[in-house]
């Protein structure tokens, strides 16, 4: 067995999943990078100085198959899973009635049901060890909804409650559960959620890079603590807002909804 802390990346091939893998190698972890695309894996690689303690595996989290067969190669080849970020995802910010079917299916097999099928193939070596952290990435929205992300919110808000769930079945098992709430990050990932650019516009100010919020997510993990948000300032207007009565809810809505 590897001595060495086996990291699992969901969605490492840019962005926060390629900042945290690049901080797991730093500290000298082993890291299991995937992603959807080999050539994002490949580039990935070259990036990060295609170091041998970095192994990379395509994977459709909304494949229940191929998540089960990545947690057994895990197994297999390392013995254990020490930390899982369940970091893939997608959105897609324009108004609901303007969805199509396959992209509302899109967004909550990424978003929700990838993360189940991922979590649920990795518990089991997790409980067998009695030891493990499972990391999954909320976002902010899953706190306070806006127009044009409507159901990209529901999937998060569902990863929140979740989470809490899960640490609750697992609070004697020792086993932790981090959720993760950012709001925007800077990424590409805005640029396909919106391609007109007008929400990056919008939140610019409140932007944090992937490497800030991956600092913060591991800090987090390494304290074990149960939710980590970020940038603080949104947090907490997602908290103030959620307190307002319905009335000023509708009055506070131009500020919320910037997409």
């Amino acid at each position: 067995m590897d001595k060495r802390q086996v990291v699992v990346i969901t969605g490492a091939t840019g962005g926060l999943g390629a900042a945290l893998a690049r901080l797991h190698l730093a500290q000298g972890d082993l890291v299991v990078a995937t992603g959807r695309s080999g050539a994002g894996l490949q580039a990935l690689r070259e990036k990060l100085g295609n170091p041998d303690s970095l192994a990379s595996h395509q994977l459709d989290v909304t494949a229940a198959d191929m998540c089960a067969q990545l947690a057994d190669l895990v197994k297999r080849n390392y013995g254990k899973c020490d930390i899982l970020y369940n970091n893939a995802g997608t959105a897609l910010f324009v108004l609901f009635a303007e969805m199509n079917v396959s992209e509302i299916k899109q967004t909550v097999d990424a978003n929700l049901s990838g993360l189940l099928y991922v979590t649920h193939a990795f518990l089991p070596m997790m409980l067998a060890a009695k030891s493990g952290h499972i990391v999954n990435i909320g976002s902010l929205a899953g706190q306070a909804a806006s127009a044009k992300a409507a159901v990209y919110a529901g999937s998060k808000a569902a990863v929140i409650r979740f989470s809490e769930g899960l640490r609750h079945e697992l609070a004697d098992a020792g086993i932790y559960v981090t959720c993760v709430m950012p709001g925007p990050i800077d990424t590409p990932f805005l640029n396909r959620a919106d391609k007109s650019g007008a929400y990056r516009g919008k939140v610019e100010r409140y932007l944090i890079t992937p490497e800030q919020a991956a600092k913060r997510i591991l800090r987090a993990v390494q304290n074990k603590r149960d939710e980590v948000a970020m940038p603080r300032r949104l947090h907490l207007l997602s908290l103030f807002y959620r307190l307002l009565p319905s009335r000023l809810k509708r009055l506070a809505a131009p500020l919320l909804n910037r997409k």
